[in-house]
């Protein structure tokens, strides 16, 4: 892995850390998390707190502690380009002088779905896509499948012993499934 490649992993690490906190706030939208860095250092930070709000790059770009021309963005959803409860995020992201975006995967949405990453890339900036991808897409999988099924996303786990019990003769409820099942379906 080469350097760049490595740091790029790193920043989108913290963004991907950043729409983990949105969780359970921001449907029917995405979580989203956004980081701007120049020379190094990480200068602002901002998640979509919740449906209707500022999303994530704008957040990030209202936290920036100087100035963002040059900065790379990173974002773990591809930025909106359309106007809708709020703004074009792309819009923003070129007015204040961005020179690189980074995002985690290409939004599903129909009305951006790419749109976004090319009007950014008309405009000059440099623009990488499927840094940290698989984990962006298993953040927002509910917001995948409805975007791309138009069905809601479900998760059902049934679970018992192999004589076919969920519990024990006293009626005592025991764990059945592994942690890592566990994990997943009681975040």
């Amino acid at each position: 892995m080469k350097n760049t490649e490595h740091q790029d992993a790193v920043y989108m690490q913290e963004a991907l850390r950043l729409a983990e906190k949105a969780r359970g706030h921001t449907s029917p939208n995405p979580m989203v998390g956004a980081v701007v860095v120049k020379d190094g250092r990480i200068i602002g930070r901002g998640y979509h707190t919740r449906a209707g709000a500022p999303h994530a790059e704008i957040e990030a770009l209202r936290a920036v502690e100087g100035d963002p021309r040059g900065a790379t963005l990173y974002v773990t959803l591809e930025p909106c380009c359309m106007y809708s409860r709020t703004p074009p995020c792309s819009e923003a992201i070129v007015q204040a002088g961005i020179r690189r975006v980074v995002a985690a995967m290409v939004d599903p949405d129909p009305r951006v779905n790419g749109k976004g990453i090319e009007q950014l890339r008309q405009q000059g900036l440099e623009v990488e896509v499927g840094v940290l991808e698989a984990q962006a897409r298993r953040l927002n999988e509910a917001f995948i499948t409805h975007k791309t099924t138009g069905r809601p996303f479900v998760i059902a786990k049934f679970a018992m012993s192999l004589d076919g019990k969920i519990a024990t003769k006293t009626g005592d409820s025991k764990y059945i499934t592994q942690q890592a099942a566990r994990a997943y379906v009681h975040p």
